[in-house]
């Protein structure tokens, strides 16, 4: 089973449905806090925007990047302005790209493998300057979710899409092998709720020493 290519045939239909940025989420405005107008982020799978929008609208200038290519054309045309710009891309593989202040990742570290985790940390780290924040939320092993659909692997089960669940401990663990000293650590819930749902999250806050 090709999960990740299933994901993104997923996402790209999700989003063909609800194309526009529909408000901010509660971790946009926690981040918002770390932020100031003419600080540089980049935004690893940005949706339909709704984050990326949100930090423009502060004067941060934000590179948002998305493997949904027709959503990413969307957002192009209709919301790209002299703060903000989308671009079509796995964030798991972007190569050079020039150093920026942040880094932002939310609900997106869980939709790929370990490995692609991994590199995608390392590059993070790599990518920020000197002082640089990246920003993530993650699912945990104690969301109600993780269980449920069919296990492709440790803590990886497929519904609509994949996700990979993550332990708490393991995974600051794995950020700061990638380079990074830890700023914020939280690990639950009441911090992403999304309709019925709330799921238990972790939430960190790198910085490149």
């Amino acid at each position: 089973m090709d999960t990740m290519s299933e994901s993104k045939e997923y996402w790209e239909g999700y989003y063909s449905s609800h194309r526009d940025p529909a408000g901010e989420s509660p971790f946009a405005r926690f981040v918002s806090g770390f932020l100031k107008p003419g600080d540089s982020l980049y935004e690893l799978g940005c949706g339909n925007g709704r984050d990326s929008v949100y930090f423009a609208e502060r004067g941060v200038n934000v590179r948002a990047f998305d493997q949904c290519d027709t959503e990413i054309a969307y957002l192009n045309g209709e919301k790209a302005n002299d703060h903000l710009a989308f671009e079509a891309g796995d964030f798991t593989a972007l190569g050079y790209r020039d150093q920026v202040g942040c880094i932002y990742s939310r609900f997106t570290l869980h939709s790929v493998a370990l490995e692609e985790e991994r590199r995608t940390l390392k590059w993070s780290f790599d990518t920020l300057k000197e002082g640089g924040m990246m920003f993530i939320e993650i699912r945990s092993v104690l969301d109600d979710l993780c269980g449920q659909g069919e296990q492709v692997g440790e803590n990886e089960f497929v519904t609509t899409h994949y996700r990979r669940f993550v332990t708490f401990e393991s995974f600051v663990q794995r950020v700061e092998e990638a380079g990074f000293s830890i700023l914020y650590q939280q690990e639950a819930k009441g911090l992403a709720p999304y309709g019925d749902d709330d799921p238990v999250v972790i939430r960190i806050v790198g910085v490149r020493r």
